[in-house]
């Protein structure tokens, strides 16, 4: 099982956006995907779909079934075009597979752009997943995160946001997501079990309401074989 890749949201509207996709993009891996209904700019020729033909190749996507058909008419809200169900599930799929995806808009704001709500959705269509660590959730970066969308908890469990440090005193967790568990330390072994750790030098864990939180100094798990192998 590989790591799920990181899903950013980017506008190029905002001056930053350039740079941001120069960046992501030098992964091979990465793949940028065009969510905008028709996939031209006037003003900026740069961000037209034969430029990023050229710049990107193959790992540059127009996909139409994500835009937002009412883009011009604010006012009547977002409605996405006929077909988007699939495209989240590719987009997920692509997660899945470890590959960074940027999803590409015009708006400066993602707080009245419809790539948040995209975004909302590819993380319930990563919750699709059937496998033995239910609910984990791609990492998610973006100039805005949205509110995360989650179902209810299976009985006897509980929804925790889990960070996971393999070095320390690193600001950022290099493993994050929203994971299923009986209590915060399950949560955690739920979490470095996902990612085949046997040990971490830091975690955390926290309900979504804050009312449970827990932090622990190099917790460690035995790993079977087939965790430990990759095979499960």
């Amino acid at each position: 099982m590989s790591e799920q890749g990181t899903l950013y949201t980017l506008g190029y509207a905002h001056p930053e956006t350039e740079r941001q996709v120069h960046q992501v993009m030098r992964d091979e891996r990465a793949l940028l995907v065009d969510i905008r209904l028709s996939p031209y700019s006037k003003w900026a020729s740069a961000w037209n779909k034969g430029a990023l033909c050229s710049a990107y190749g193959s790992r540059y996507v127009w996909d139409r079934r994500l835009g937002n058909v009412n883009y011009a008419h604010k006012e009547q809200g977002i409605q996405l075009a006929p077909g988007h169900e699939d495209a989240v599930r590719e987009v997920a799929s692509w997660l899945r597979e470890g590959r960074p995806v940027v999803l590409l808009c015009a708006c400066r704001d993602a707080r009245t752009c419809h790539r948040s709500l995209i975004a909302k959705l590819v993380q319930v269509a990563l919750l699709e997943r059937e496998d033995h660590y239910p609910g984990l959730l791609a990492r998610y970066r973006g100039d805005e995160v949205p509110p995360v969308i989650l179902p209810e908890a299976l009985p006897g469990m509980q929804w925790f946001s889990v960070a996971l440090w393999t070095r320390w005193p690193d600001l950022l967790a290099e493993h994050h997501g929203y994971i299923l568990g009986t209590s915060a330390f399950n949560a955690i072994e739920n979490m470095m079990r996902y990612y085949r750790l046997s040990s971490v030098a830091r975690a955390a864990a926290h309900t979504l309401d804050f009312s449970i939180f827990y932090r622990c100094a190099r917790p460690w798990i035995l790993l079977d074989r087939n965790e430990e192998e990759g095979e499960a």
